[in-house]
């Protein structure tokens, strides 16, 4: 007998073996025992969570010799064909592959007026629903709406959003669950228990993890995990080097380094990882998935989601205090930018060398997101950050008038208050202009000898304001309006190296705004855009 992969092997072939949706399966056995169905279901859920399982159970509780019933037999010839998938009367259809009118035309609404063959009902389970175009929703929707009373309709989408609404509105909804890394552990157990194999209980955790609450992807990874080990035990490291993860202890080395500001020690892991063959897009979602659980550390004090064990997470709450909230912020915000970089860039380990160096390089209250306020100070001396590149001074042209306070123009200025104003400025750039976010993250101003320089924290930064002769302009604009002086020069910089004699940190004023998992909500929703997954 041919071999089965372990999620096609274990899908579940019962309503109680379904795991992690008993809201779904609770109302749709109750609505077969009261013969209350629905001519259309909609189920929405991200993948491998038991979607297409659940529609062929329903196909099953339908046309079972004994039912409809809620807990079909598994032995008729309709629950056997169900099962192997070849009962002509509950057609499959993949909308990623079959999109066109045609398609719907051809498989559903020609085909939908005749009774079923031999069973009791035709049910048309439709996958990737959101797939069609849409000319074959516009097809699909009368017969949708009223269909013959032996036909149902279950479709299944992950993206729920790009159903039309006229096809949502016709559908009984049901949305699935990811499943609790508690429960995908359990249930792997189970799994290795029926095949004879063994494995600490910290391994089933990292693939609990890796899943990301899909039970699908859960078996996947175990199934290769198994191929992978010997003497039939499965340790961590298994783990780590089948699915090519990274370690926890090695995330927490690389961020140690960055907050003790050890770029050499930081280069050196990296090189160590890109030796075992990890990809530098993958270290990167796992660092920002890493400084992701470091806020909840530092906000919860406590791992409800249970994915670490406790003196793992009690290093971590510790780690997390060290970095401080706004540090660990920013560099999620700046790395989730890096990736965007890589996947178009033909040098992925540059990118992430460079801003790991970046972050390295930092000095403690540069990283801080919202405005400070402090008092100008003639004690600080002027910036002497060495730079690589020095662009020829812009021709002075009159600047756009400024809401912020304007300083009388002098020939030095004090670099705390200078930089205070700038960060205004940038605040305010980044709101109109959000493209242009991570080319500012990190610049500084100084002023000298009546001249303004404008230093950006890295060459790309420079580059993306040099490219457009516009664009460096309205940049050069915004400093003058920034710092009161119209009719300054400006020298546009970069750096790539700390500077020598940094003003000391300003007070950060606290906002009272958000505390706790509200704010762990409000950070998700700023970053919702970047989706984070396993390899």
């Amino acid at each position: 007998m041919a071999y089965i992969s372990l999620y096609r092997k274990y899908r579940a072939q019962t309503f109680e073996e379904l795991m992690g949706q008993s809201h779904v399966t609770v109302t749709l056995r109750n609505a077969i025992q009261q013969g209350r169905l629905a001519h259309a279901y909609l189920f929405c859920g991200p993948r491998g969570t038991g979607k297409t399982s659940t529609a062929r159970l329903l196909a099953k509780a339908l046309n079972c010799e004994r039912g409809p019933t809620p807990d079909p037999c598994n032995e008729c010839r309709f629950c056997r064909a169900i099962q192997a998938g070849n009962c002509v009367d509950v057609v499959e259809m993949d909308a990623a592959s079959e999109t066109s009118i045609e398609d719907v035309r051809t498989s559903i609404i020609e085909n939908a007026k005749y009774p079923p063959m031999e069973a009791r009902y035709k049910i048309y389970i439709i996958d990737e629903v959101h797939d069609l175009s849409a000319k074959a929703f516009d097809a699909l929707l009368k017969t949708i709406e009223e269909p013959p009373p032996h036909v149902i309709f279950v479709l299944a989408t992950t993206e729920f959003h790009r159903v039309p609404p006229t096809i949502r509105s016709r559908c009984q909804r049901f949305d699935f669950h990811r499943g609790t890394i508690a429960d995908i552990a359990k249930r792997l157990q189970q799994v290795l228990d029926a095949e004879g194999f063994r494995a600490e209980p910290a391994a089933l955790h990292l693939v609990a993890r890796a899943a990301d609450g899909s039970w699908r992807d859960a078996l996947t990874a175990l199934e290769q995990v198994i191929a992978f080990s010997e003497n039939g035990l499965i340790t961590p490291q298994t783990v780590y080097n089948a699915l090519g993860m990274l370690e926890d202890e090695t995330l927490m080395q690389i961020t140690d380094a960055l907050i003790d500001h050890d770029a050499g020690k930081a280069l050196t892991l990296l090189d160590g990882q890109m030796l075992l063959g990890r990809e530098p897009r993958v270290f990167a979602e796992s660092l920002i998935q890493h400084w992701r659980m470091l806020i909840q550390a530092a906000l919860h004090a406590q791992d409800k989601a249970g994915m670490y064990d406790p003196a793992q997470w009690s290093a971590m709450t510790e780690q997390a205090r060290r970095a401080g909230v706004a540090r660990l912020l920013s560099w999620w915000e700046r790395m989730a930018g890096a990736l965007s970089e890589m996947r178009s860039s033909g040098s992925p380990r540059a990118i992430l060398e460079l801003y790991l160096l970046m972050f390295a390089s930092e000095t403690p209250g540069t990283t801080s997101t919202a405005p400070v306020a402090v008092a100008p100070s003639q004690s600080m001396p002027p910036s002497t950050t060495p730079t690589v590149r020095v662009s020829p001074e812009p021709h002075p042209t009159p600047a756009p008038e400024s809401t912020l306070p304007s300083p009388p123009a002098s020939d030095v200025m004090d670099p705390a208050y200078a930089n205070q104003l700038w960060q205004q400025k940038v605040e305010e750039l980044v709101q109109r202009s959000p493209a242009g976010k991570m080319n500012l993250m990190g610049s500084r101003v100084a002023v000298e000898n009546g001249a303004i320089r404008l230093i950006l924290a890295s060459q790309m930064a420079y580059e993306f304001f040099k490219q457009k002769p516009s664009r460096e302009q309205n940049l050069v604009q915004a400093a003058r309006a920034a710092l009161g002086m119209p009719n300054a020069p400006v020298k546009l910089e970069y750096s790539t190296e700390p500077r020598a004699s940094e003003p000391p940190p300003p007070p950060v004023v606290q906002s009272p705004t958000l505390e706790g998992e509200a704010l762990i909500d409000a950070i998700s929703e700023t970053f919702n855009g970047y989706e984070v997954e396993p390899d």
